[in-house]
């Protein structure tokens, strides 16, 4: 779906879907990004909480130099509508150091942009990044047991519907990279 119809650039740190262009931050966003993170709403699901815009400025300037999938190190991408060049939100991926081959990935979407398939849409785009791009054997979703509309885009994405690990404050979904290919292409049987 989206997946097949992002475009990925030469450069290894950014690329296109249909309406989106997913790119590295730049501090020219470091206000949207604080103030969408600062609503309560965004805020309830998310594991950072930047206090200041400052804080989210020294964020985007630590990442300068970082590449996707350099383990154990988060990458933040900006989502931008190509329309309009409007910043949606943000998503990232960590590769963690015990596993690397294996990404976790999340996003976070300012409230005016959700419920209108960007989550969708991004995440498709970004799991086929990480096993096409970065060559990754497993692509990891956490969430909130409340975050039913988390649990719910995770699925559509072709996570299973299973977490891996159940915690009060967490559910962990693991897709693998063969279960992913099954369903890029379900005519033929993932090669082993």
């Amino acid at each position: 779906m989206y997946g097949e119809d992002a475009v990925y650039s030469g450069e290894m740190n950014r690329f296109t879907t249909t309406r989106l262009l997913v790119r590295p931050l730049q501090l020219a966003d470091s206000g949207a990004v604080f103030d969408y993170r600062s609503d309560p709403a965004v805020m309830r699901f998310q594991m950072w909480h930047p206090a200041s815009e400052r804080e989210v400025r020294q964020f985007i300037r630590e990442q300068r130099g970082l590449t996707p999938g350099l383990p154990g190190h988060w990458f933040q991408f900006g989502i931008v509508e190509q329309s309009s060049g409007r910043l949606l939100g943000d998503c990232g991926l960590h590769t963690p150091l015990s596993t690397p081959d294996s990404v976790e990935v999340g996003l976070t979407l300012r409230p005016d942009c959700q419920r209108q398939g960007y989550a969708t849409e991004v995440l498709t785009a970004l799991i086929h990044y990480c096993f096409t791009t970065l060559h990754v054997r497993s692509v990891i979703a956490r969430t909130h047991p409340d975050n039913l509309r988390s649990i719910r885009l995770v699925s559509r994405c072709g996570f299973p519907t299973n977490p891996v690990k159940k915690h009060d404050d967490e559910l962990t979904f693991v897709l693998d990279h063969g279960t992913w290919q099954q369903s890029e292409n379900p005519e033929h049987p993932a090669s082993h």
